[in-house]
């Protein structure tokens, strides 16, 4: 599943790079980023949960549109989920996703400066790599993938989360030129759009992720 989501991935930004044929090689910058996630869940049927730390990184690239505005698709390796405590015991559900935004970029022109402000926004999809769950209750602990023998005996089937989800995205950074390169920070919340528990009637759960992540992205010549 992992690799056939890569590859998905890939093969977005590729056809976003035929789509901007008419792009001259100094309007199109690729680059990578990484950071941290700050995950929890939101919606009606979310009880008592807390915030749970994870992994994001990827590749982006960025074809410019005039002087400010820029679409930037992304592949990223997304880690979600949750965690919450009760009765002594500990419990996280980790979930973990290819993600590809598609953002429409504005950059924020200061003239005479390297400082390149910027906001932006746009819808990602997510594909589910992996799910799991763990527990403590201080002496046992346990790791289990949702679809583990012991969780379908306990609850009659896999844990049931959708393969694919669906956010908004917004958010905003700030970058600079280093030696060539576009060194920055980029700040952003992930709004999950799709009830992501696999069971009918649908419960109101929903992903939402603020991502903290550092940038360097290089202009083709």
């Amino acid at each position: 599943m992992l690799r056939r989501s890569l590859w998905v991935g890939v093969a977005t930004l590729f056809a976003a790079s035929l789509a901007a044929p008419q792009a001259s090689a100094q309007n199109i910058k690729l680059g990578v980023k990484g950071g941290v996630n700050i995950a929890d869940l939101g919606g009606s049927d979310v009880g008592d949960t807390k915030t749970k730390s994870g992994l994001i990184a990827g590749a982006f690239a960025e074809f410019m549109i005039g002087d400010m505005f820029a679409v930037q698709p992304e592949v990223l390796y997304s880690q979600k989920g949750t965690k919450a405590a009760e009765a002594g015991v500990d419990a996280k559900l980790k979930l973990d996703y290819i993600e590809i935004p598609v953002l429409l970029k504005v950059n924020i022109p200061i003239e005479g400066s390297k400082v390149h402000p910027n906001v932006y926004a746009g819808p990602a999809l997510a594909i589910k790599s992996s799910c799991k769950l763990s527990g403590s209750d201080g002496s046992v602990s346990i790791d289990l993938d949702c679809d583990d023998p012991l969780i379908v005996d306990a609850i009659g089937e896999e844990f049931p989360i959708k393969s694919t989800d669906f956010g908004l995205v917004f958010g905003g950074g700030i970058s600079f030129d280093v030696g060539g390169a576009d060194v920055g920070v980029d700040v952003r919340y992930n709004l999950g759009l799709t009830k992501i528990l696999d069971v009918d009637p649908s419960t109101d759960t929903k992903n939402k992720v603020i991502s903290i992540m550092g940038t360097v992205g290089f202009k083709l010549n």
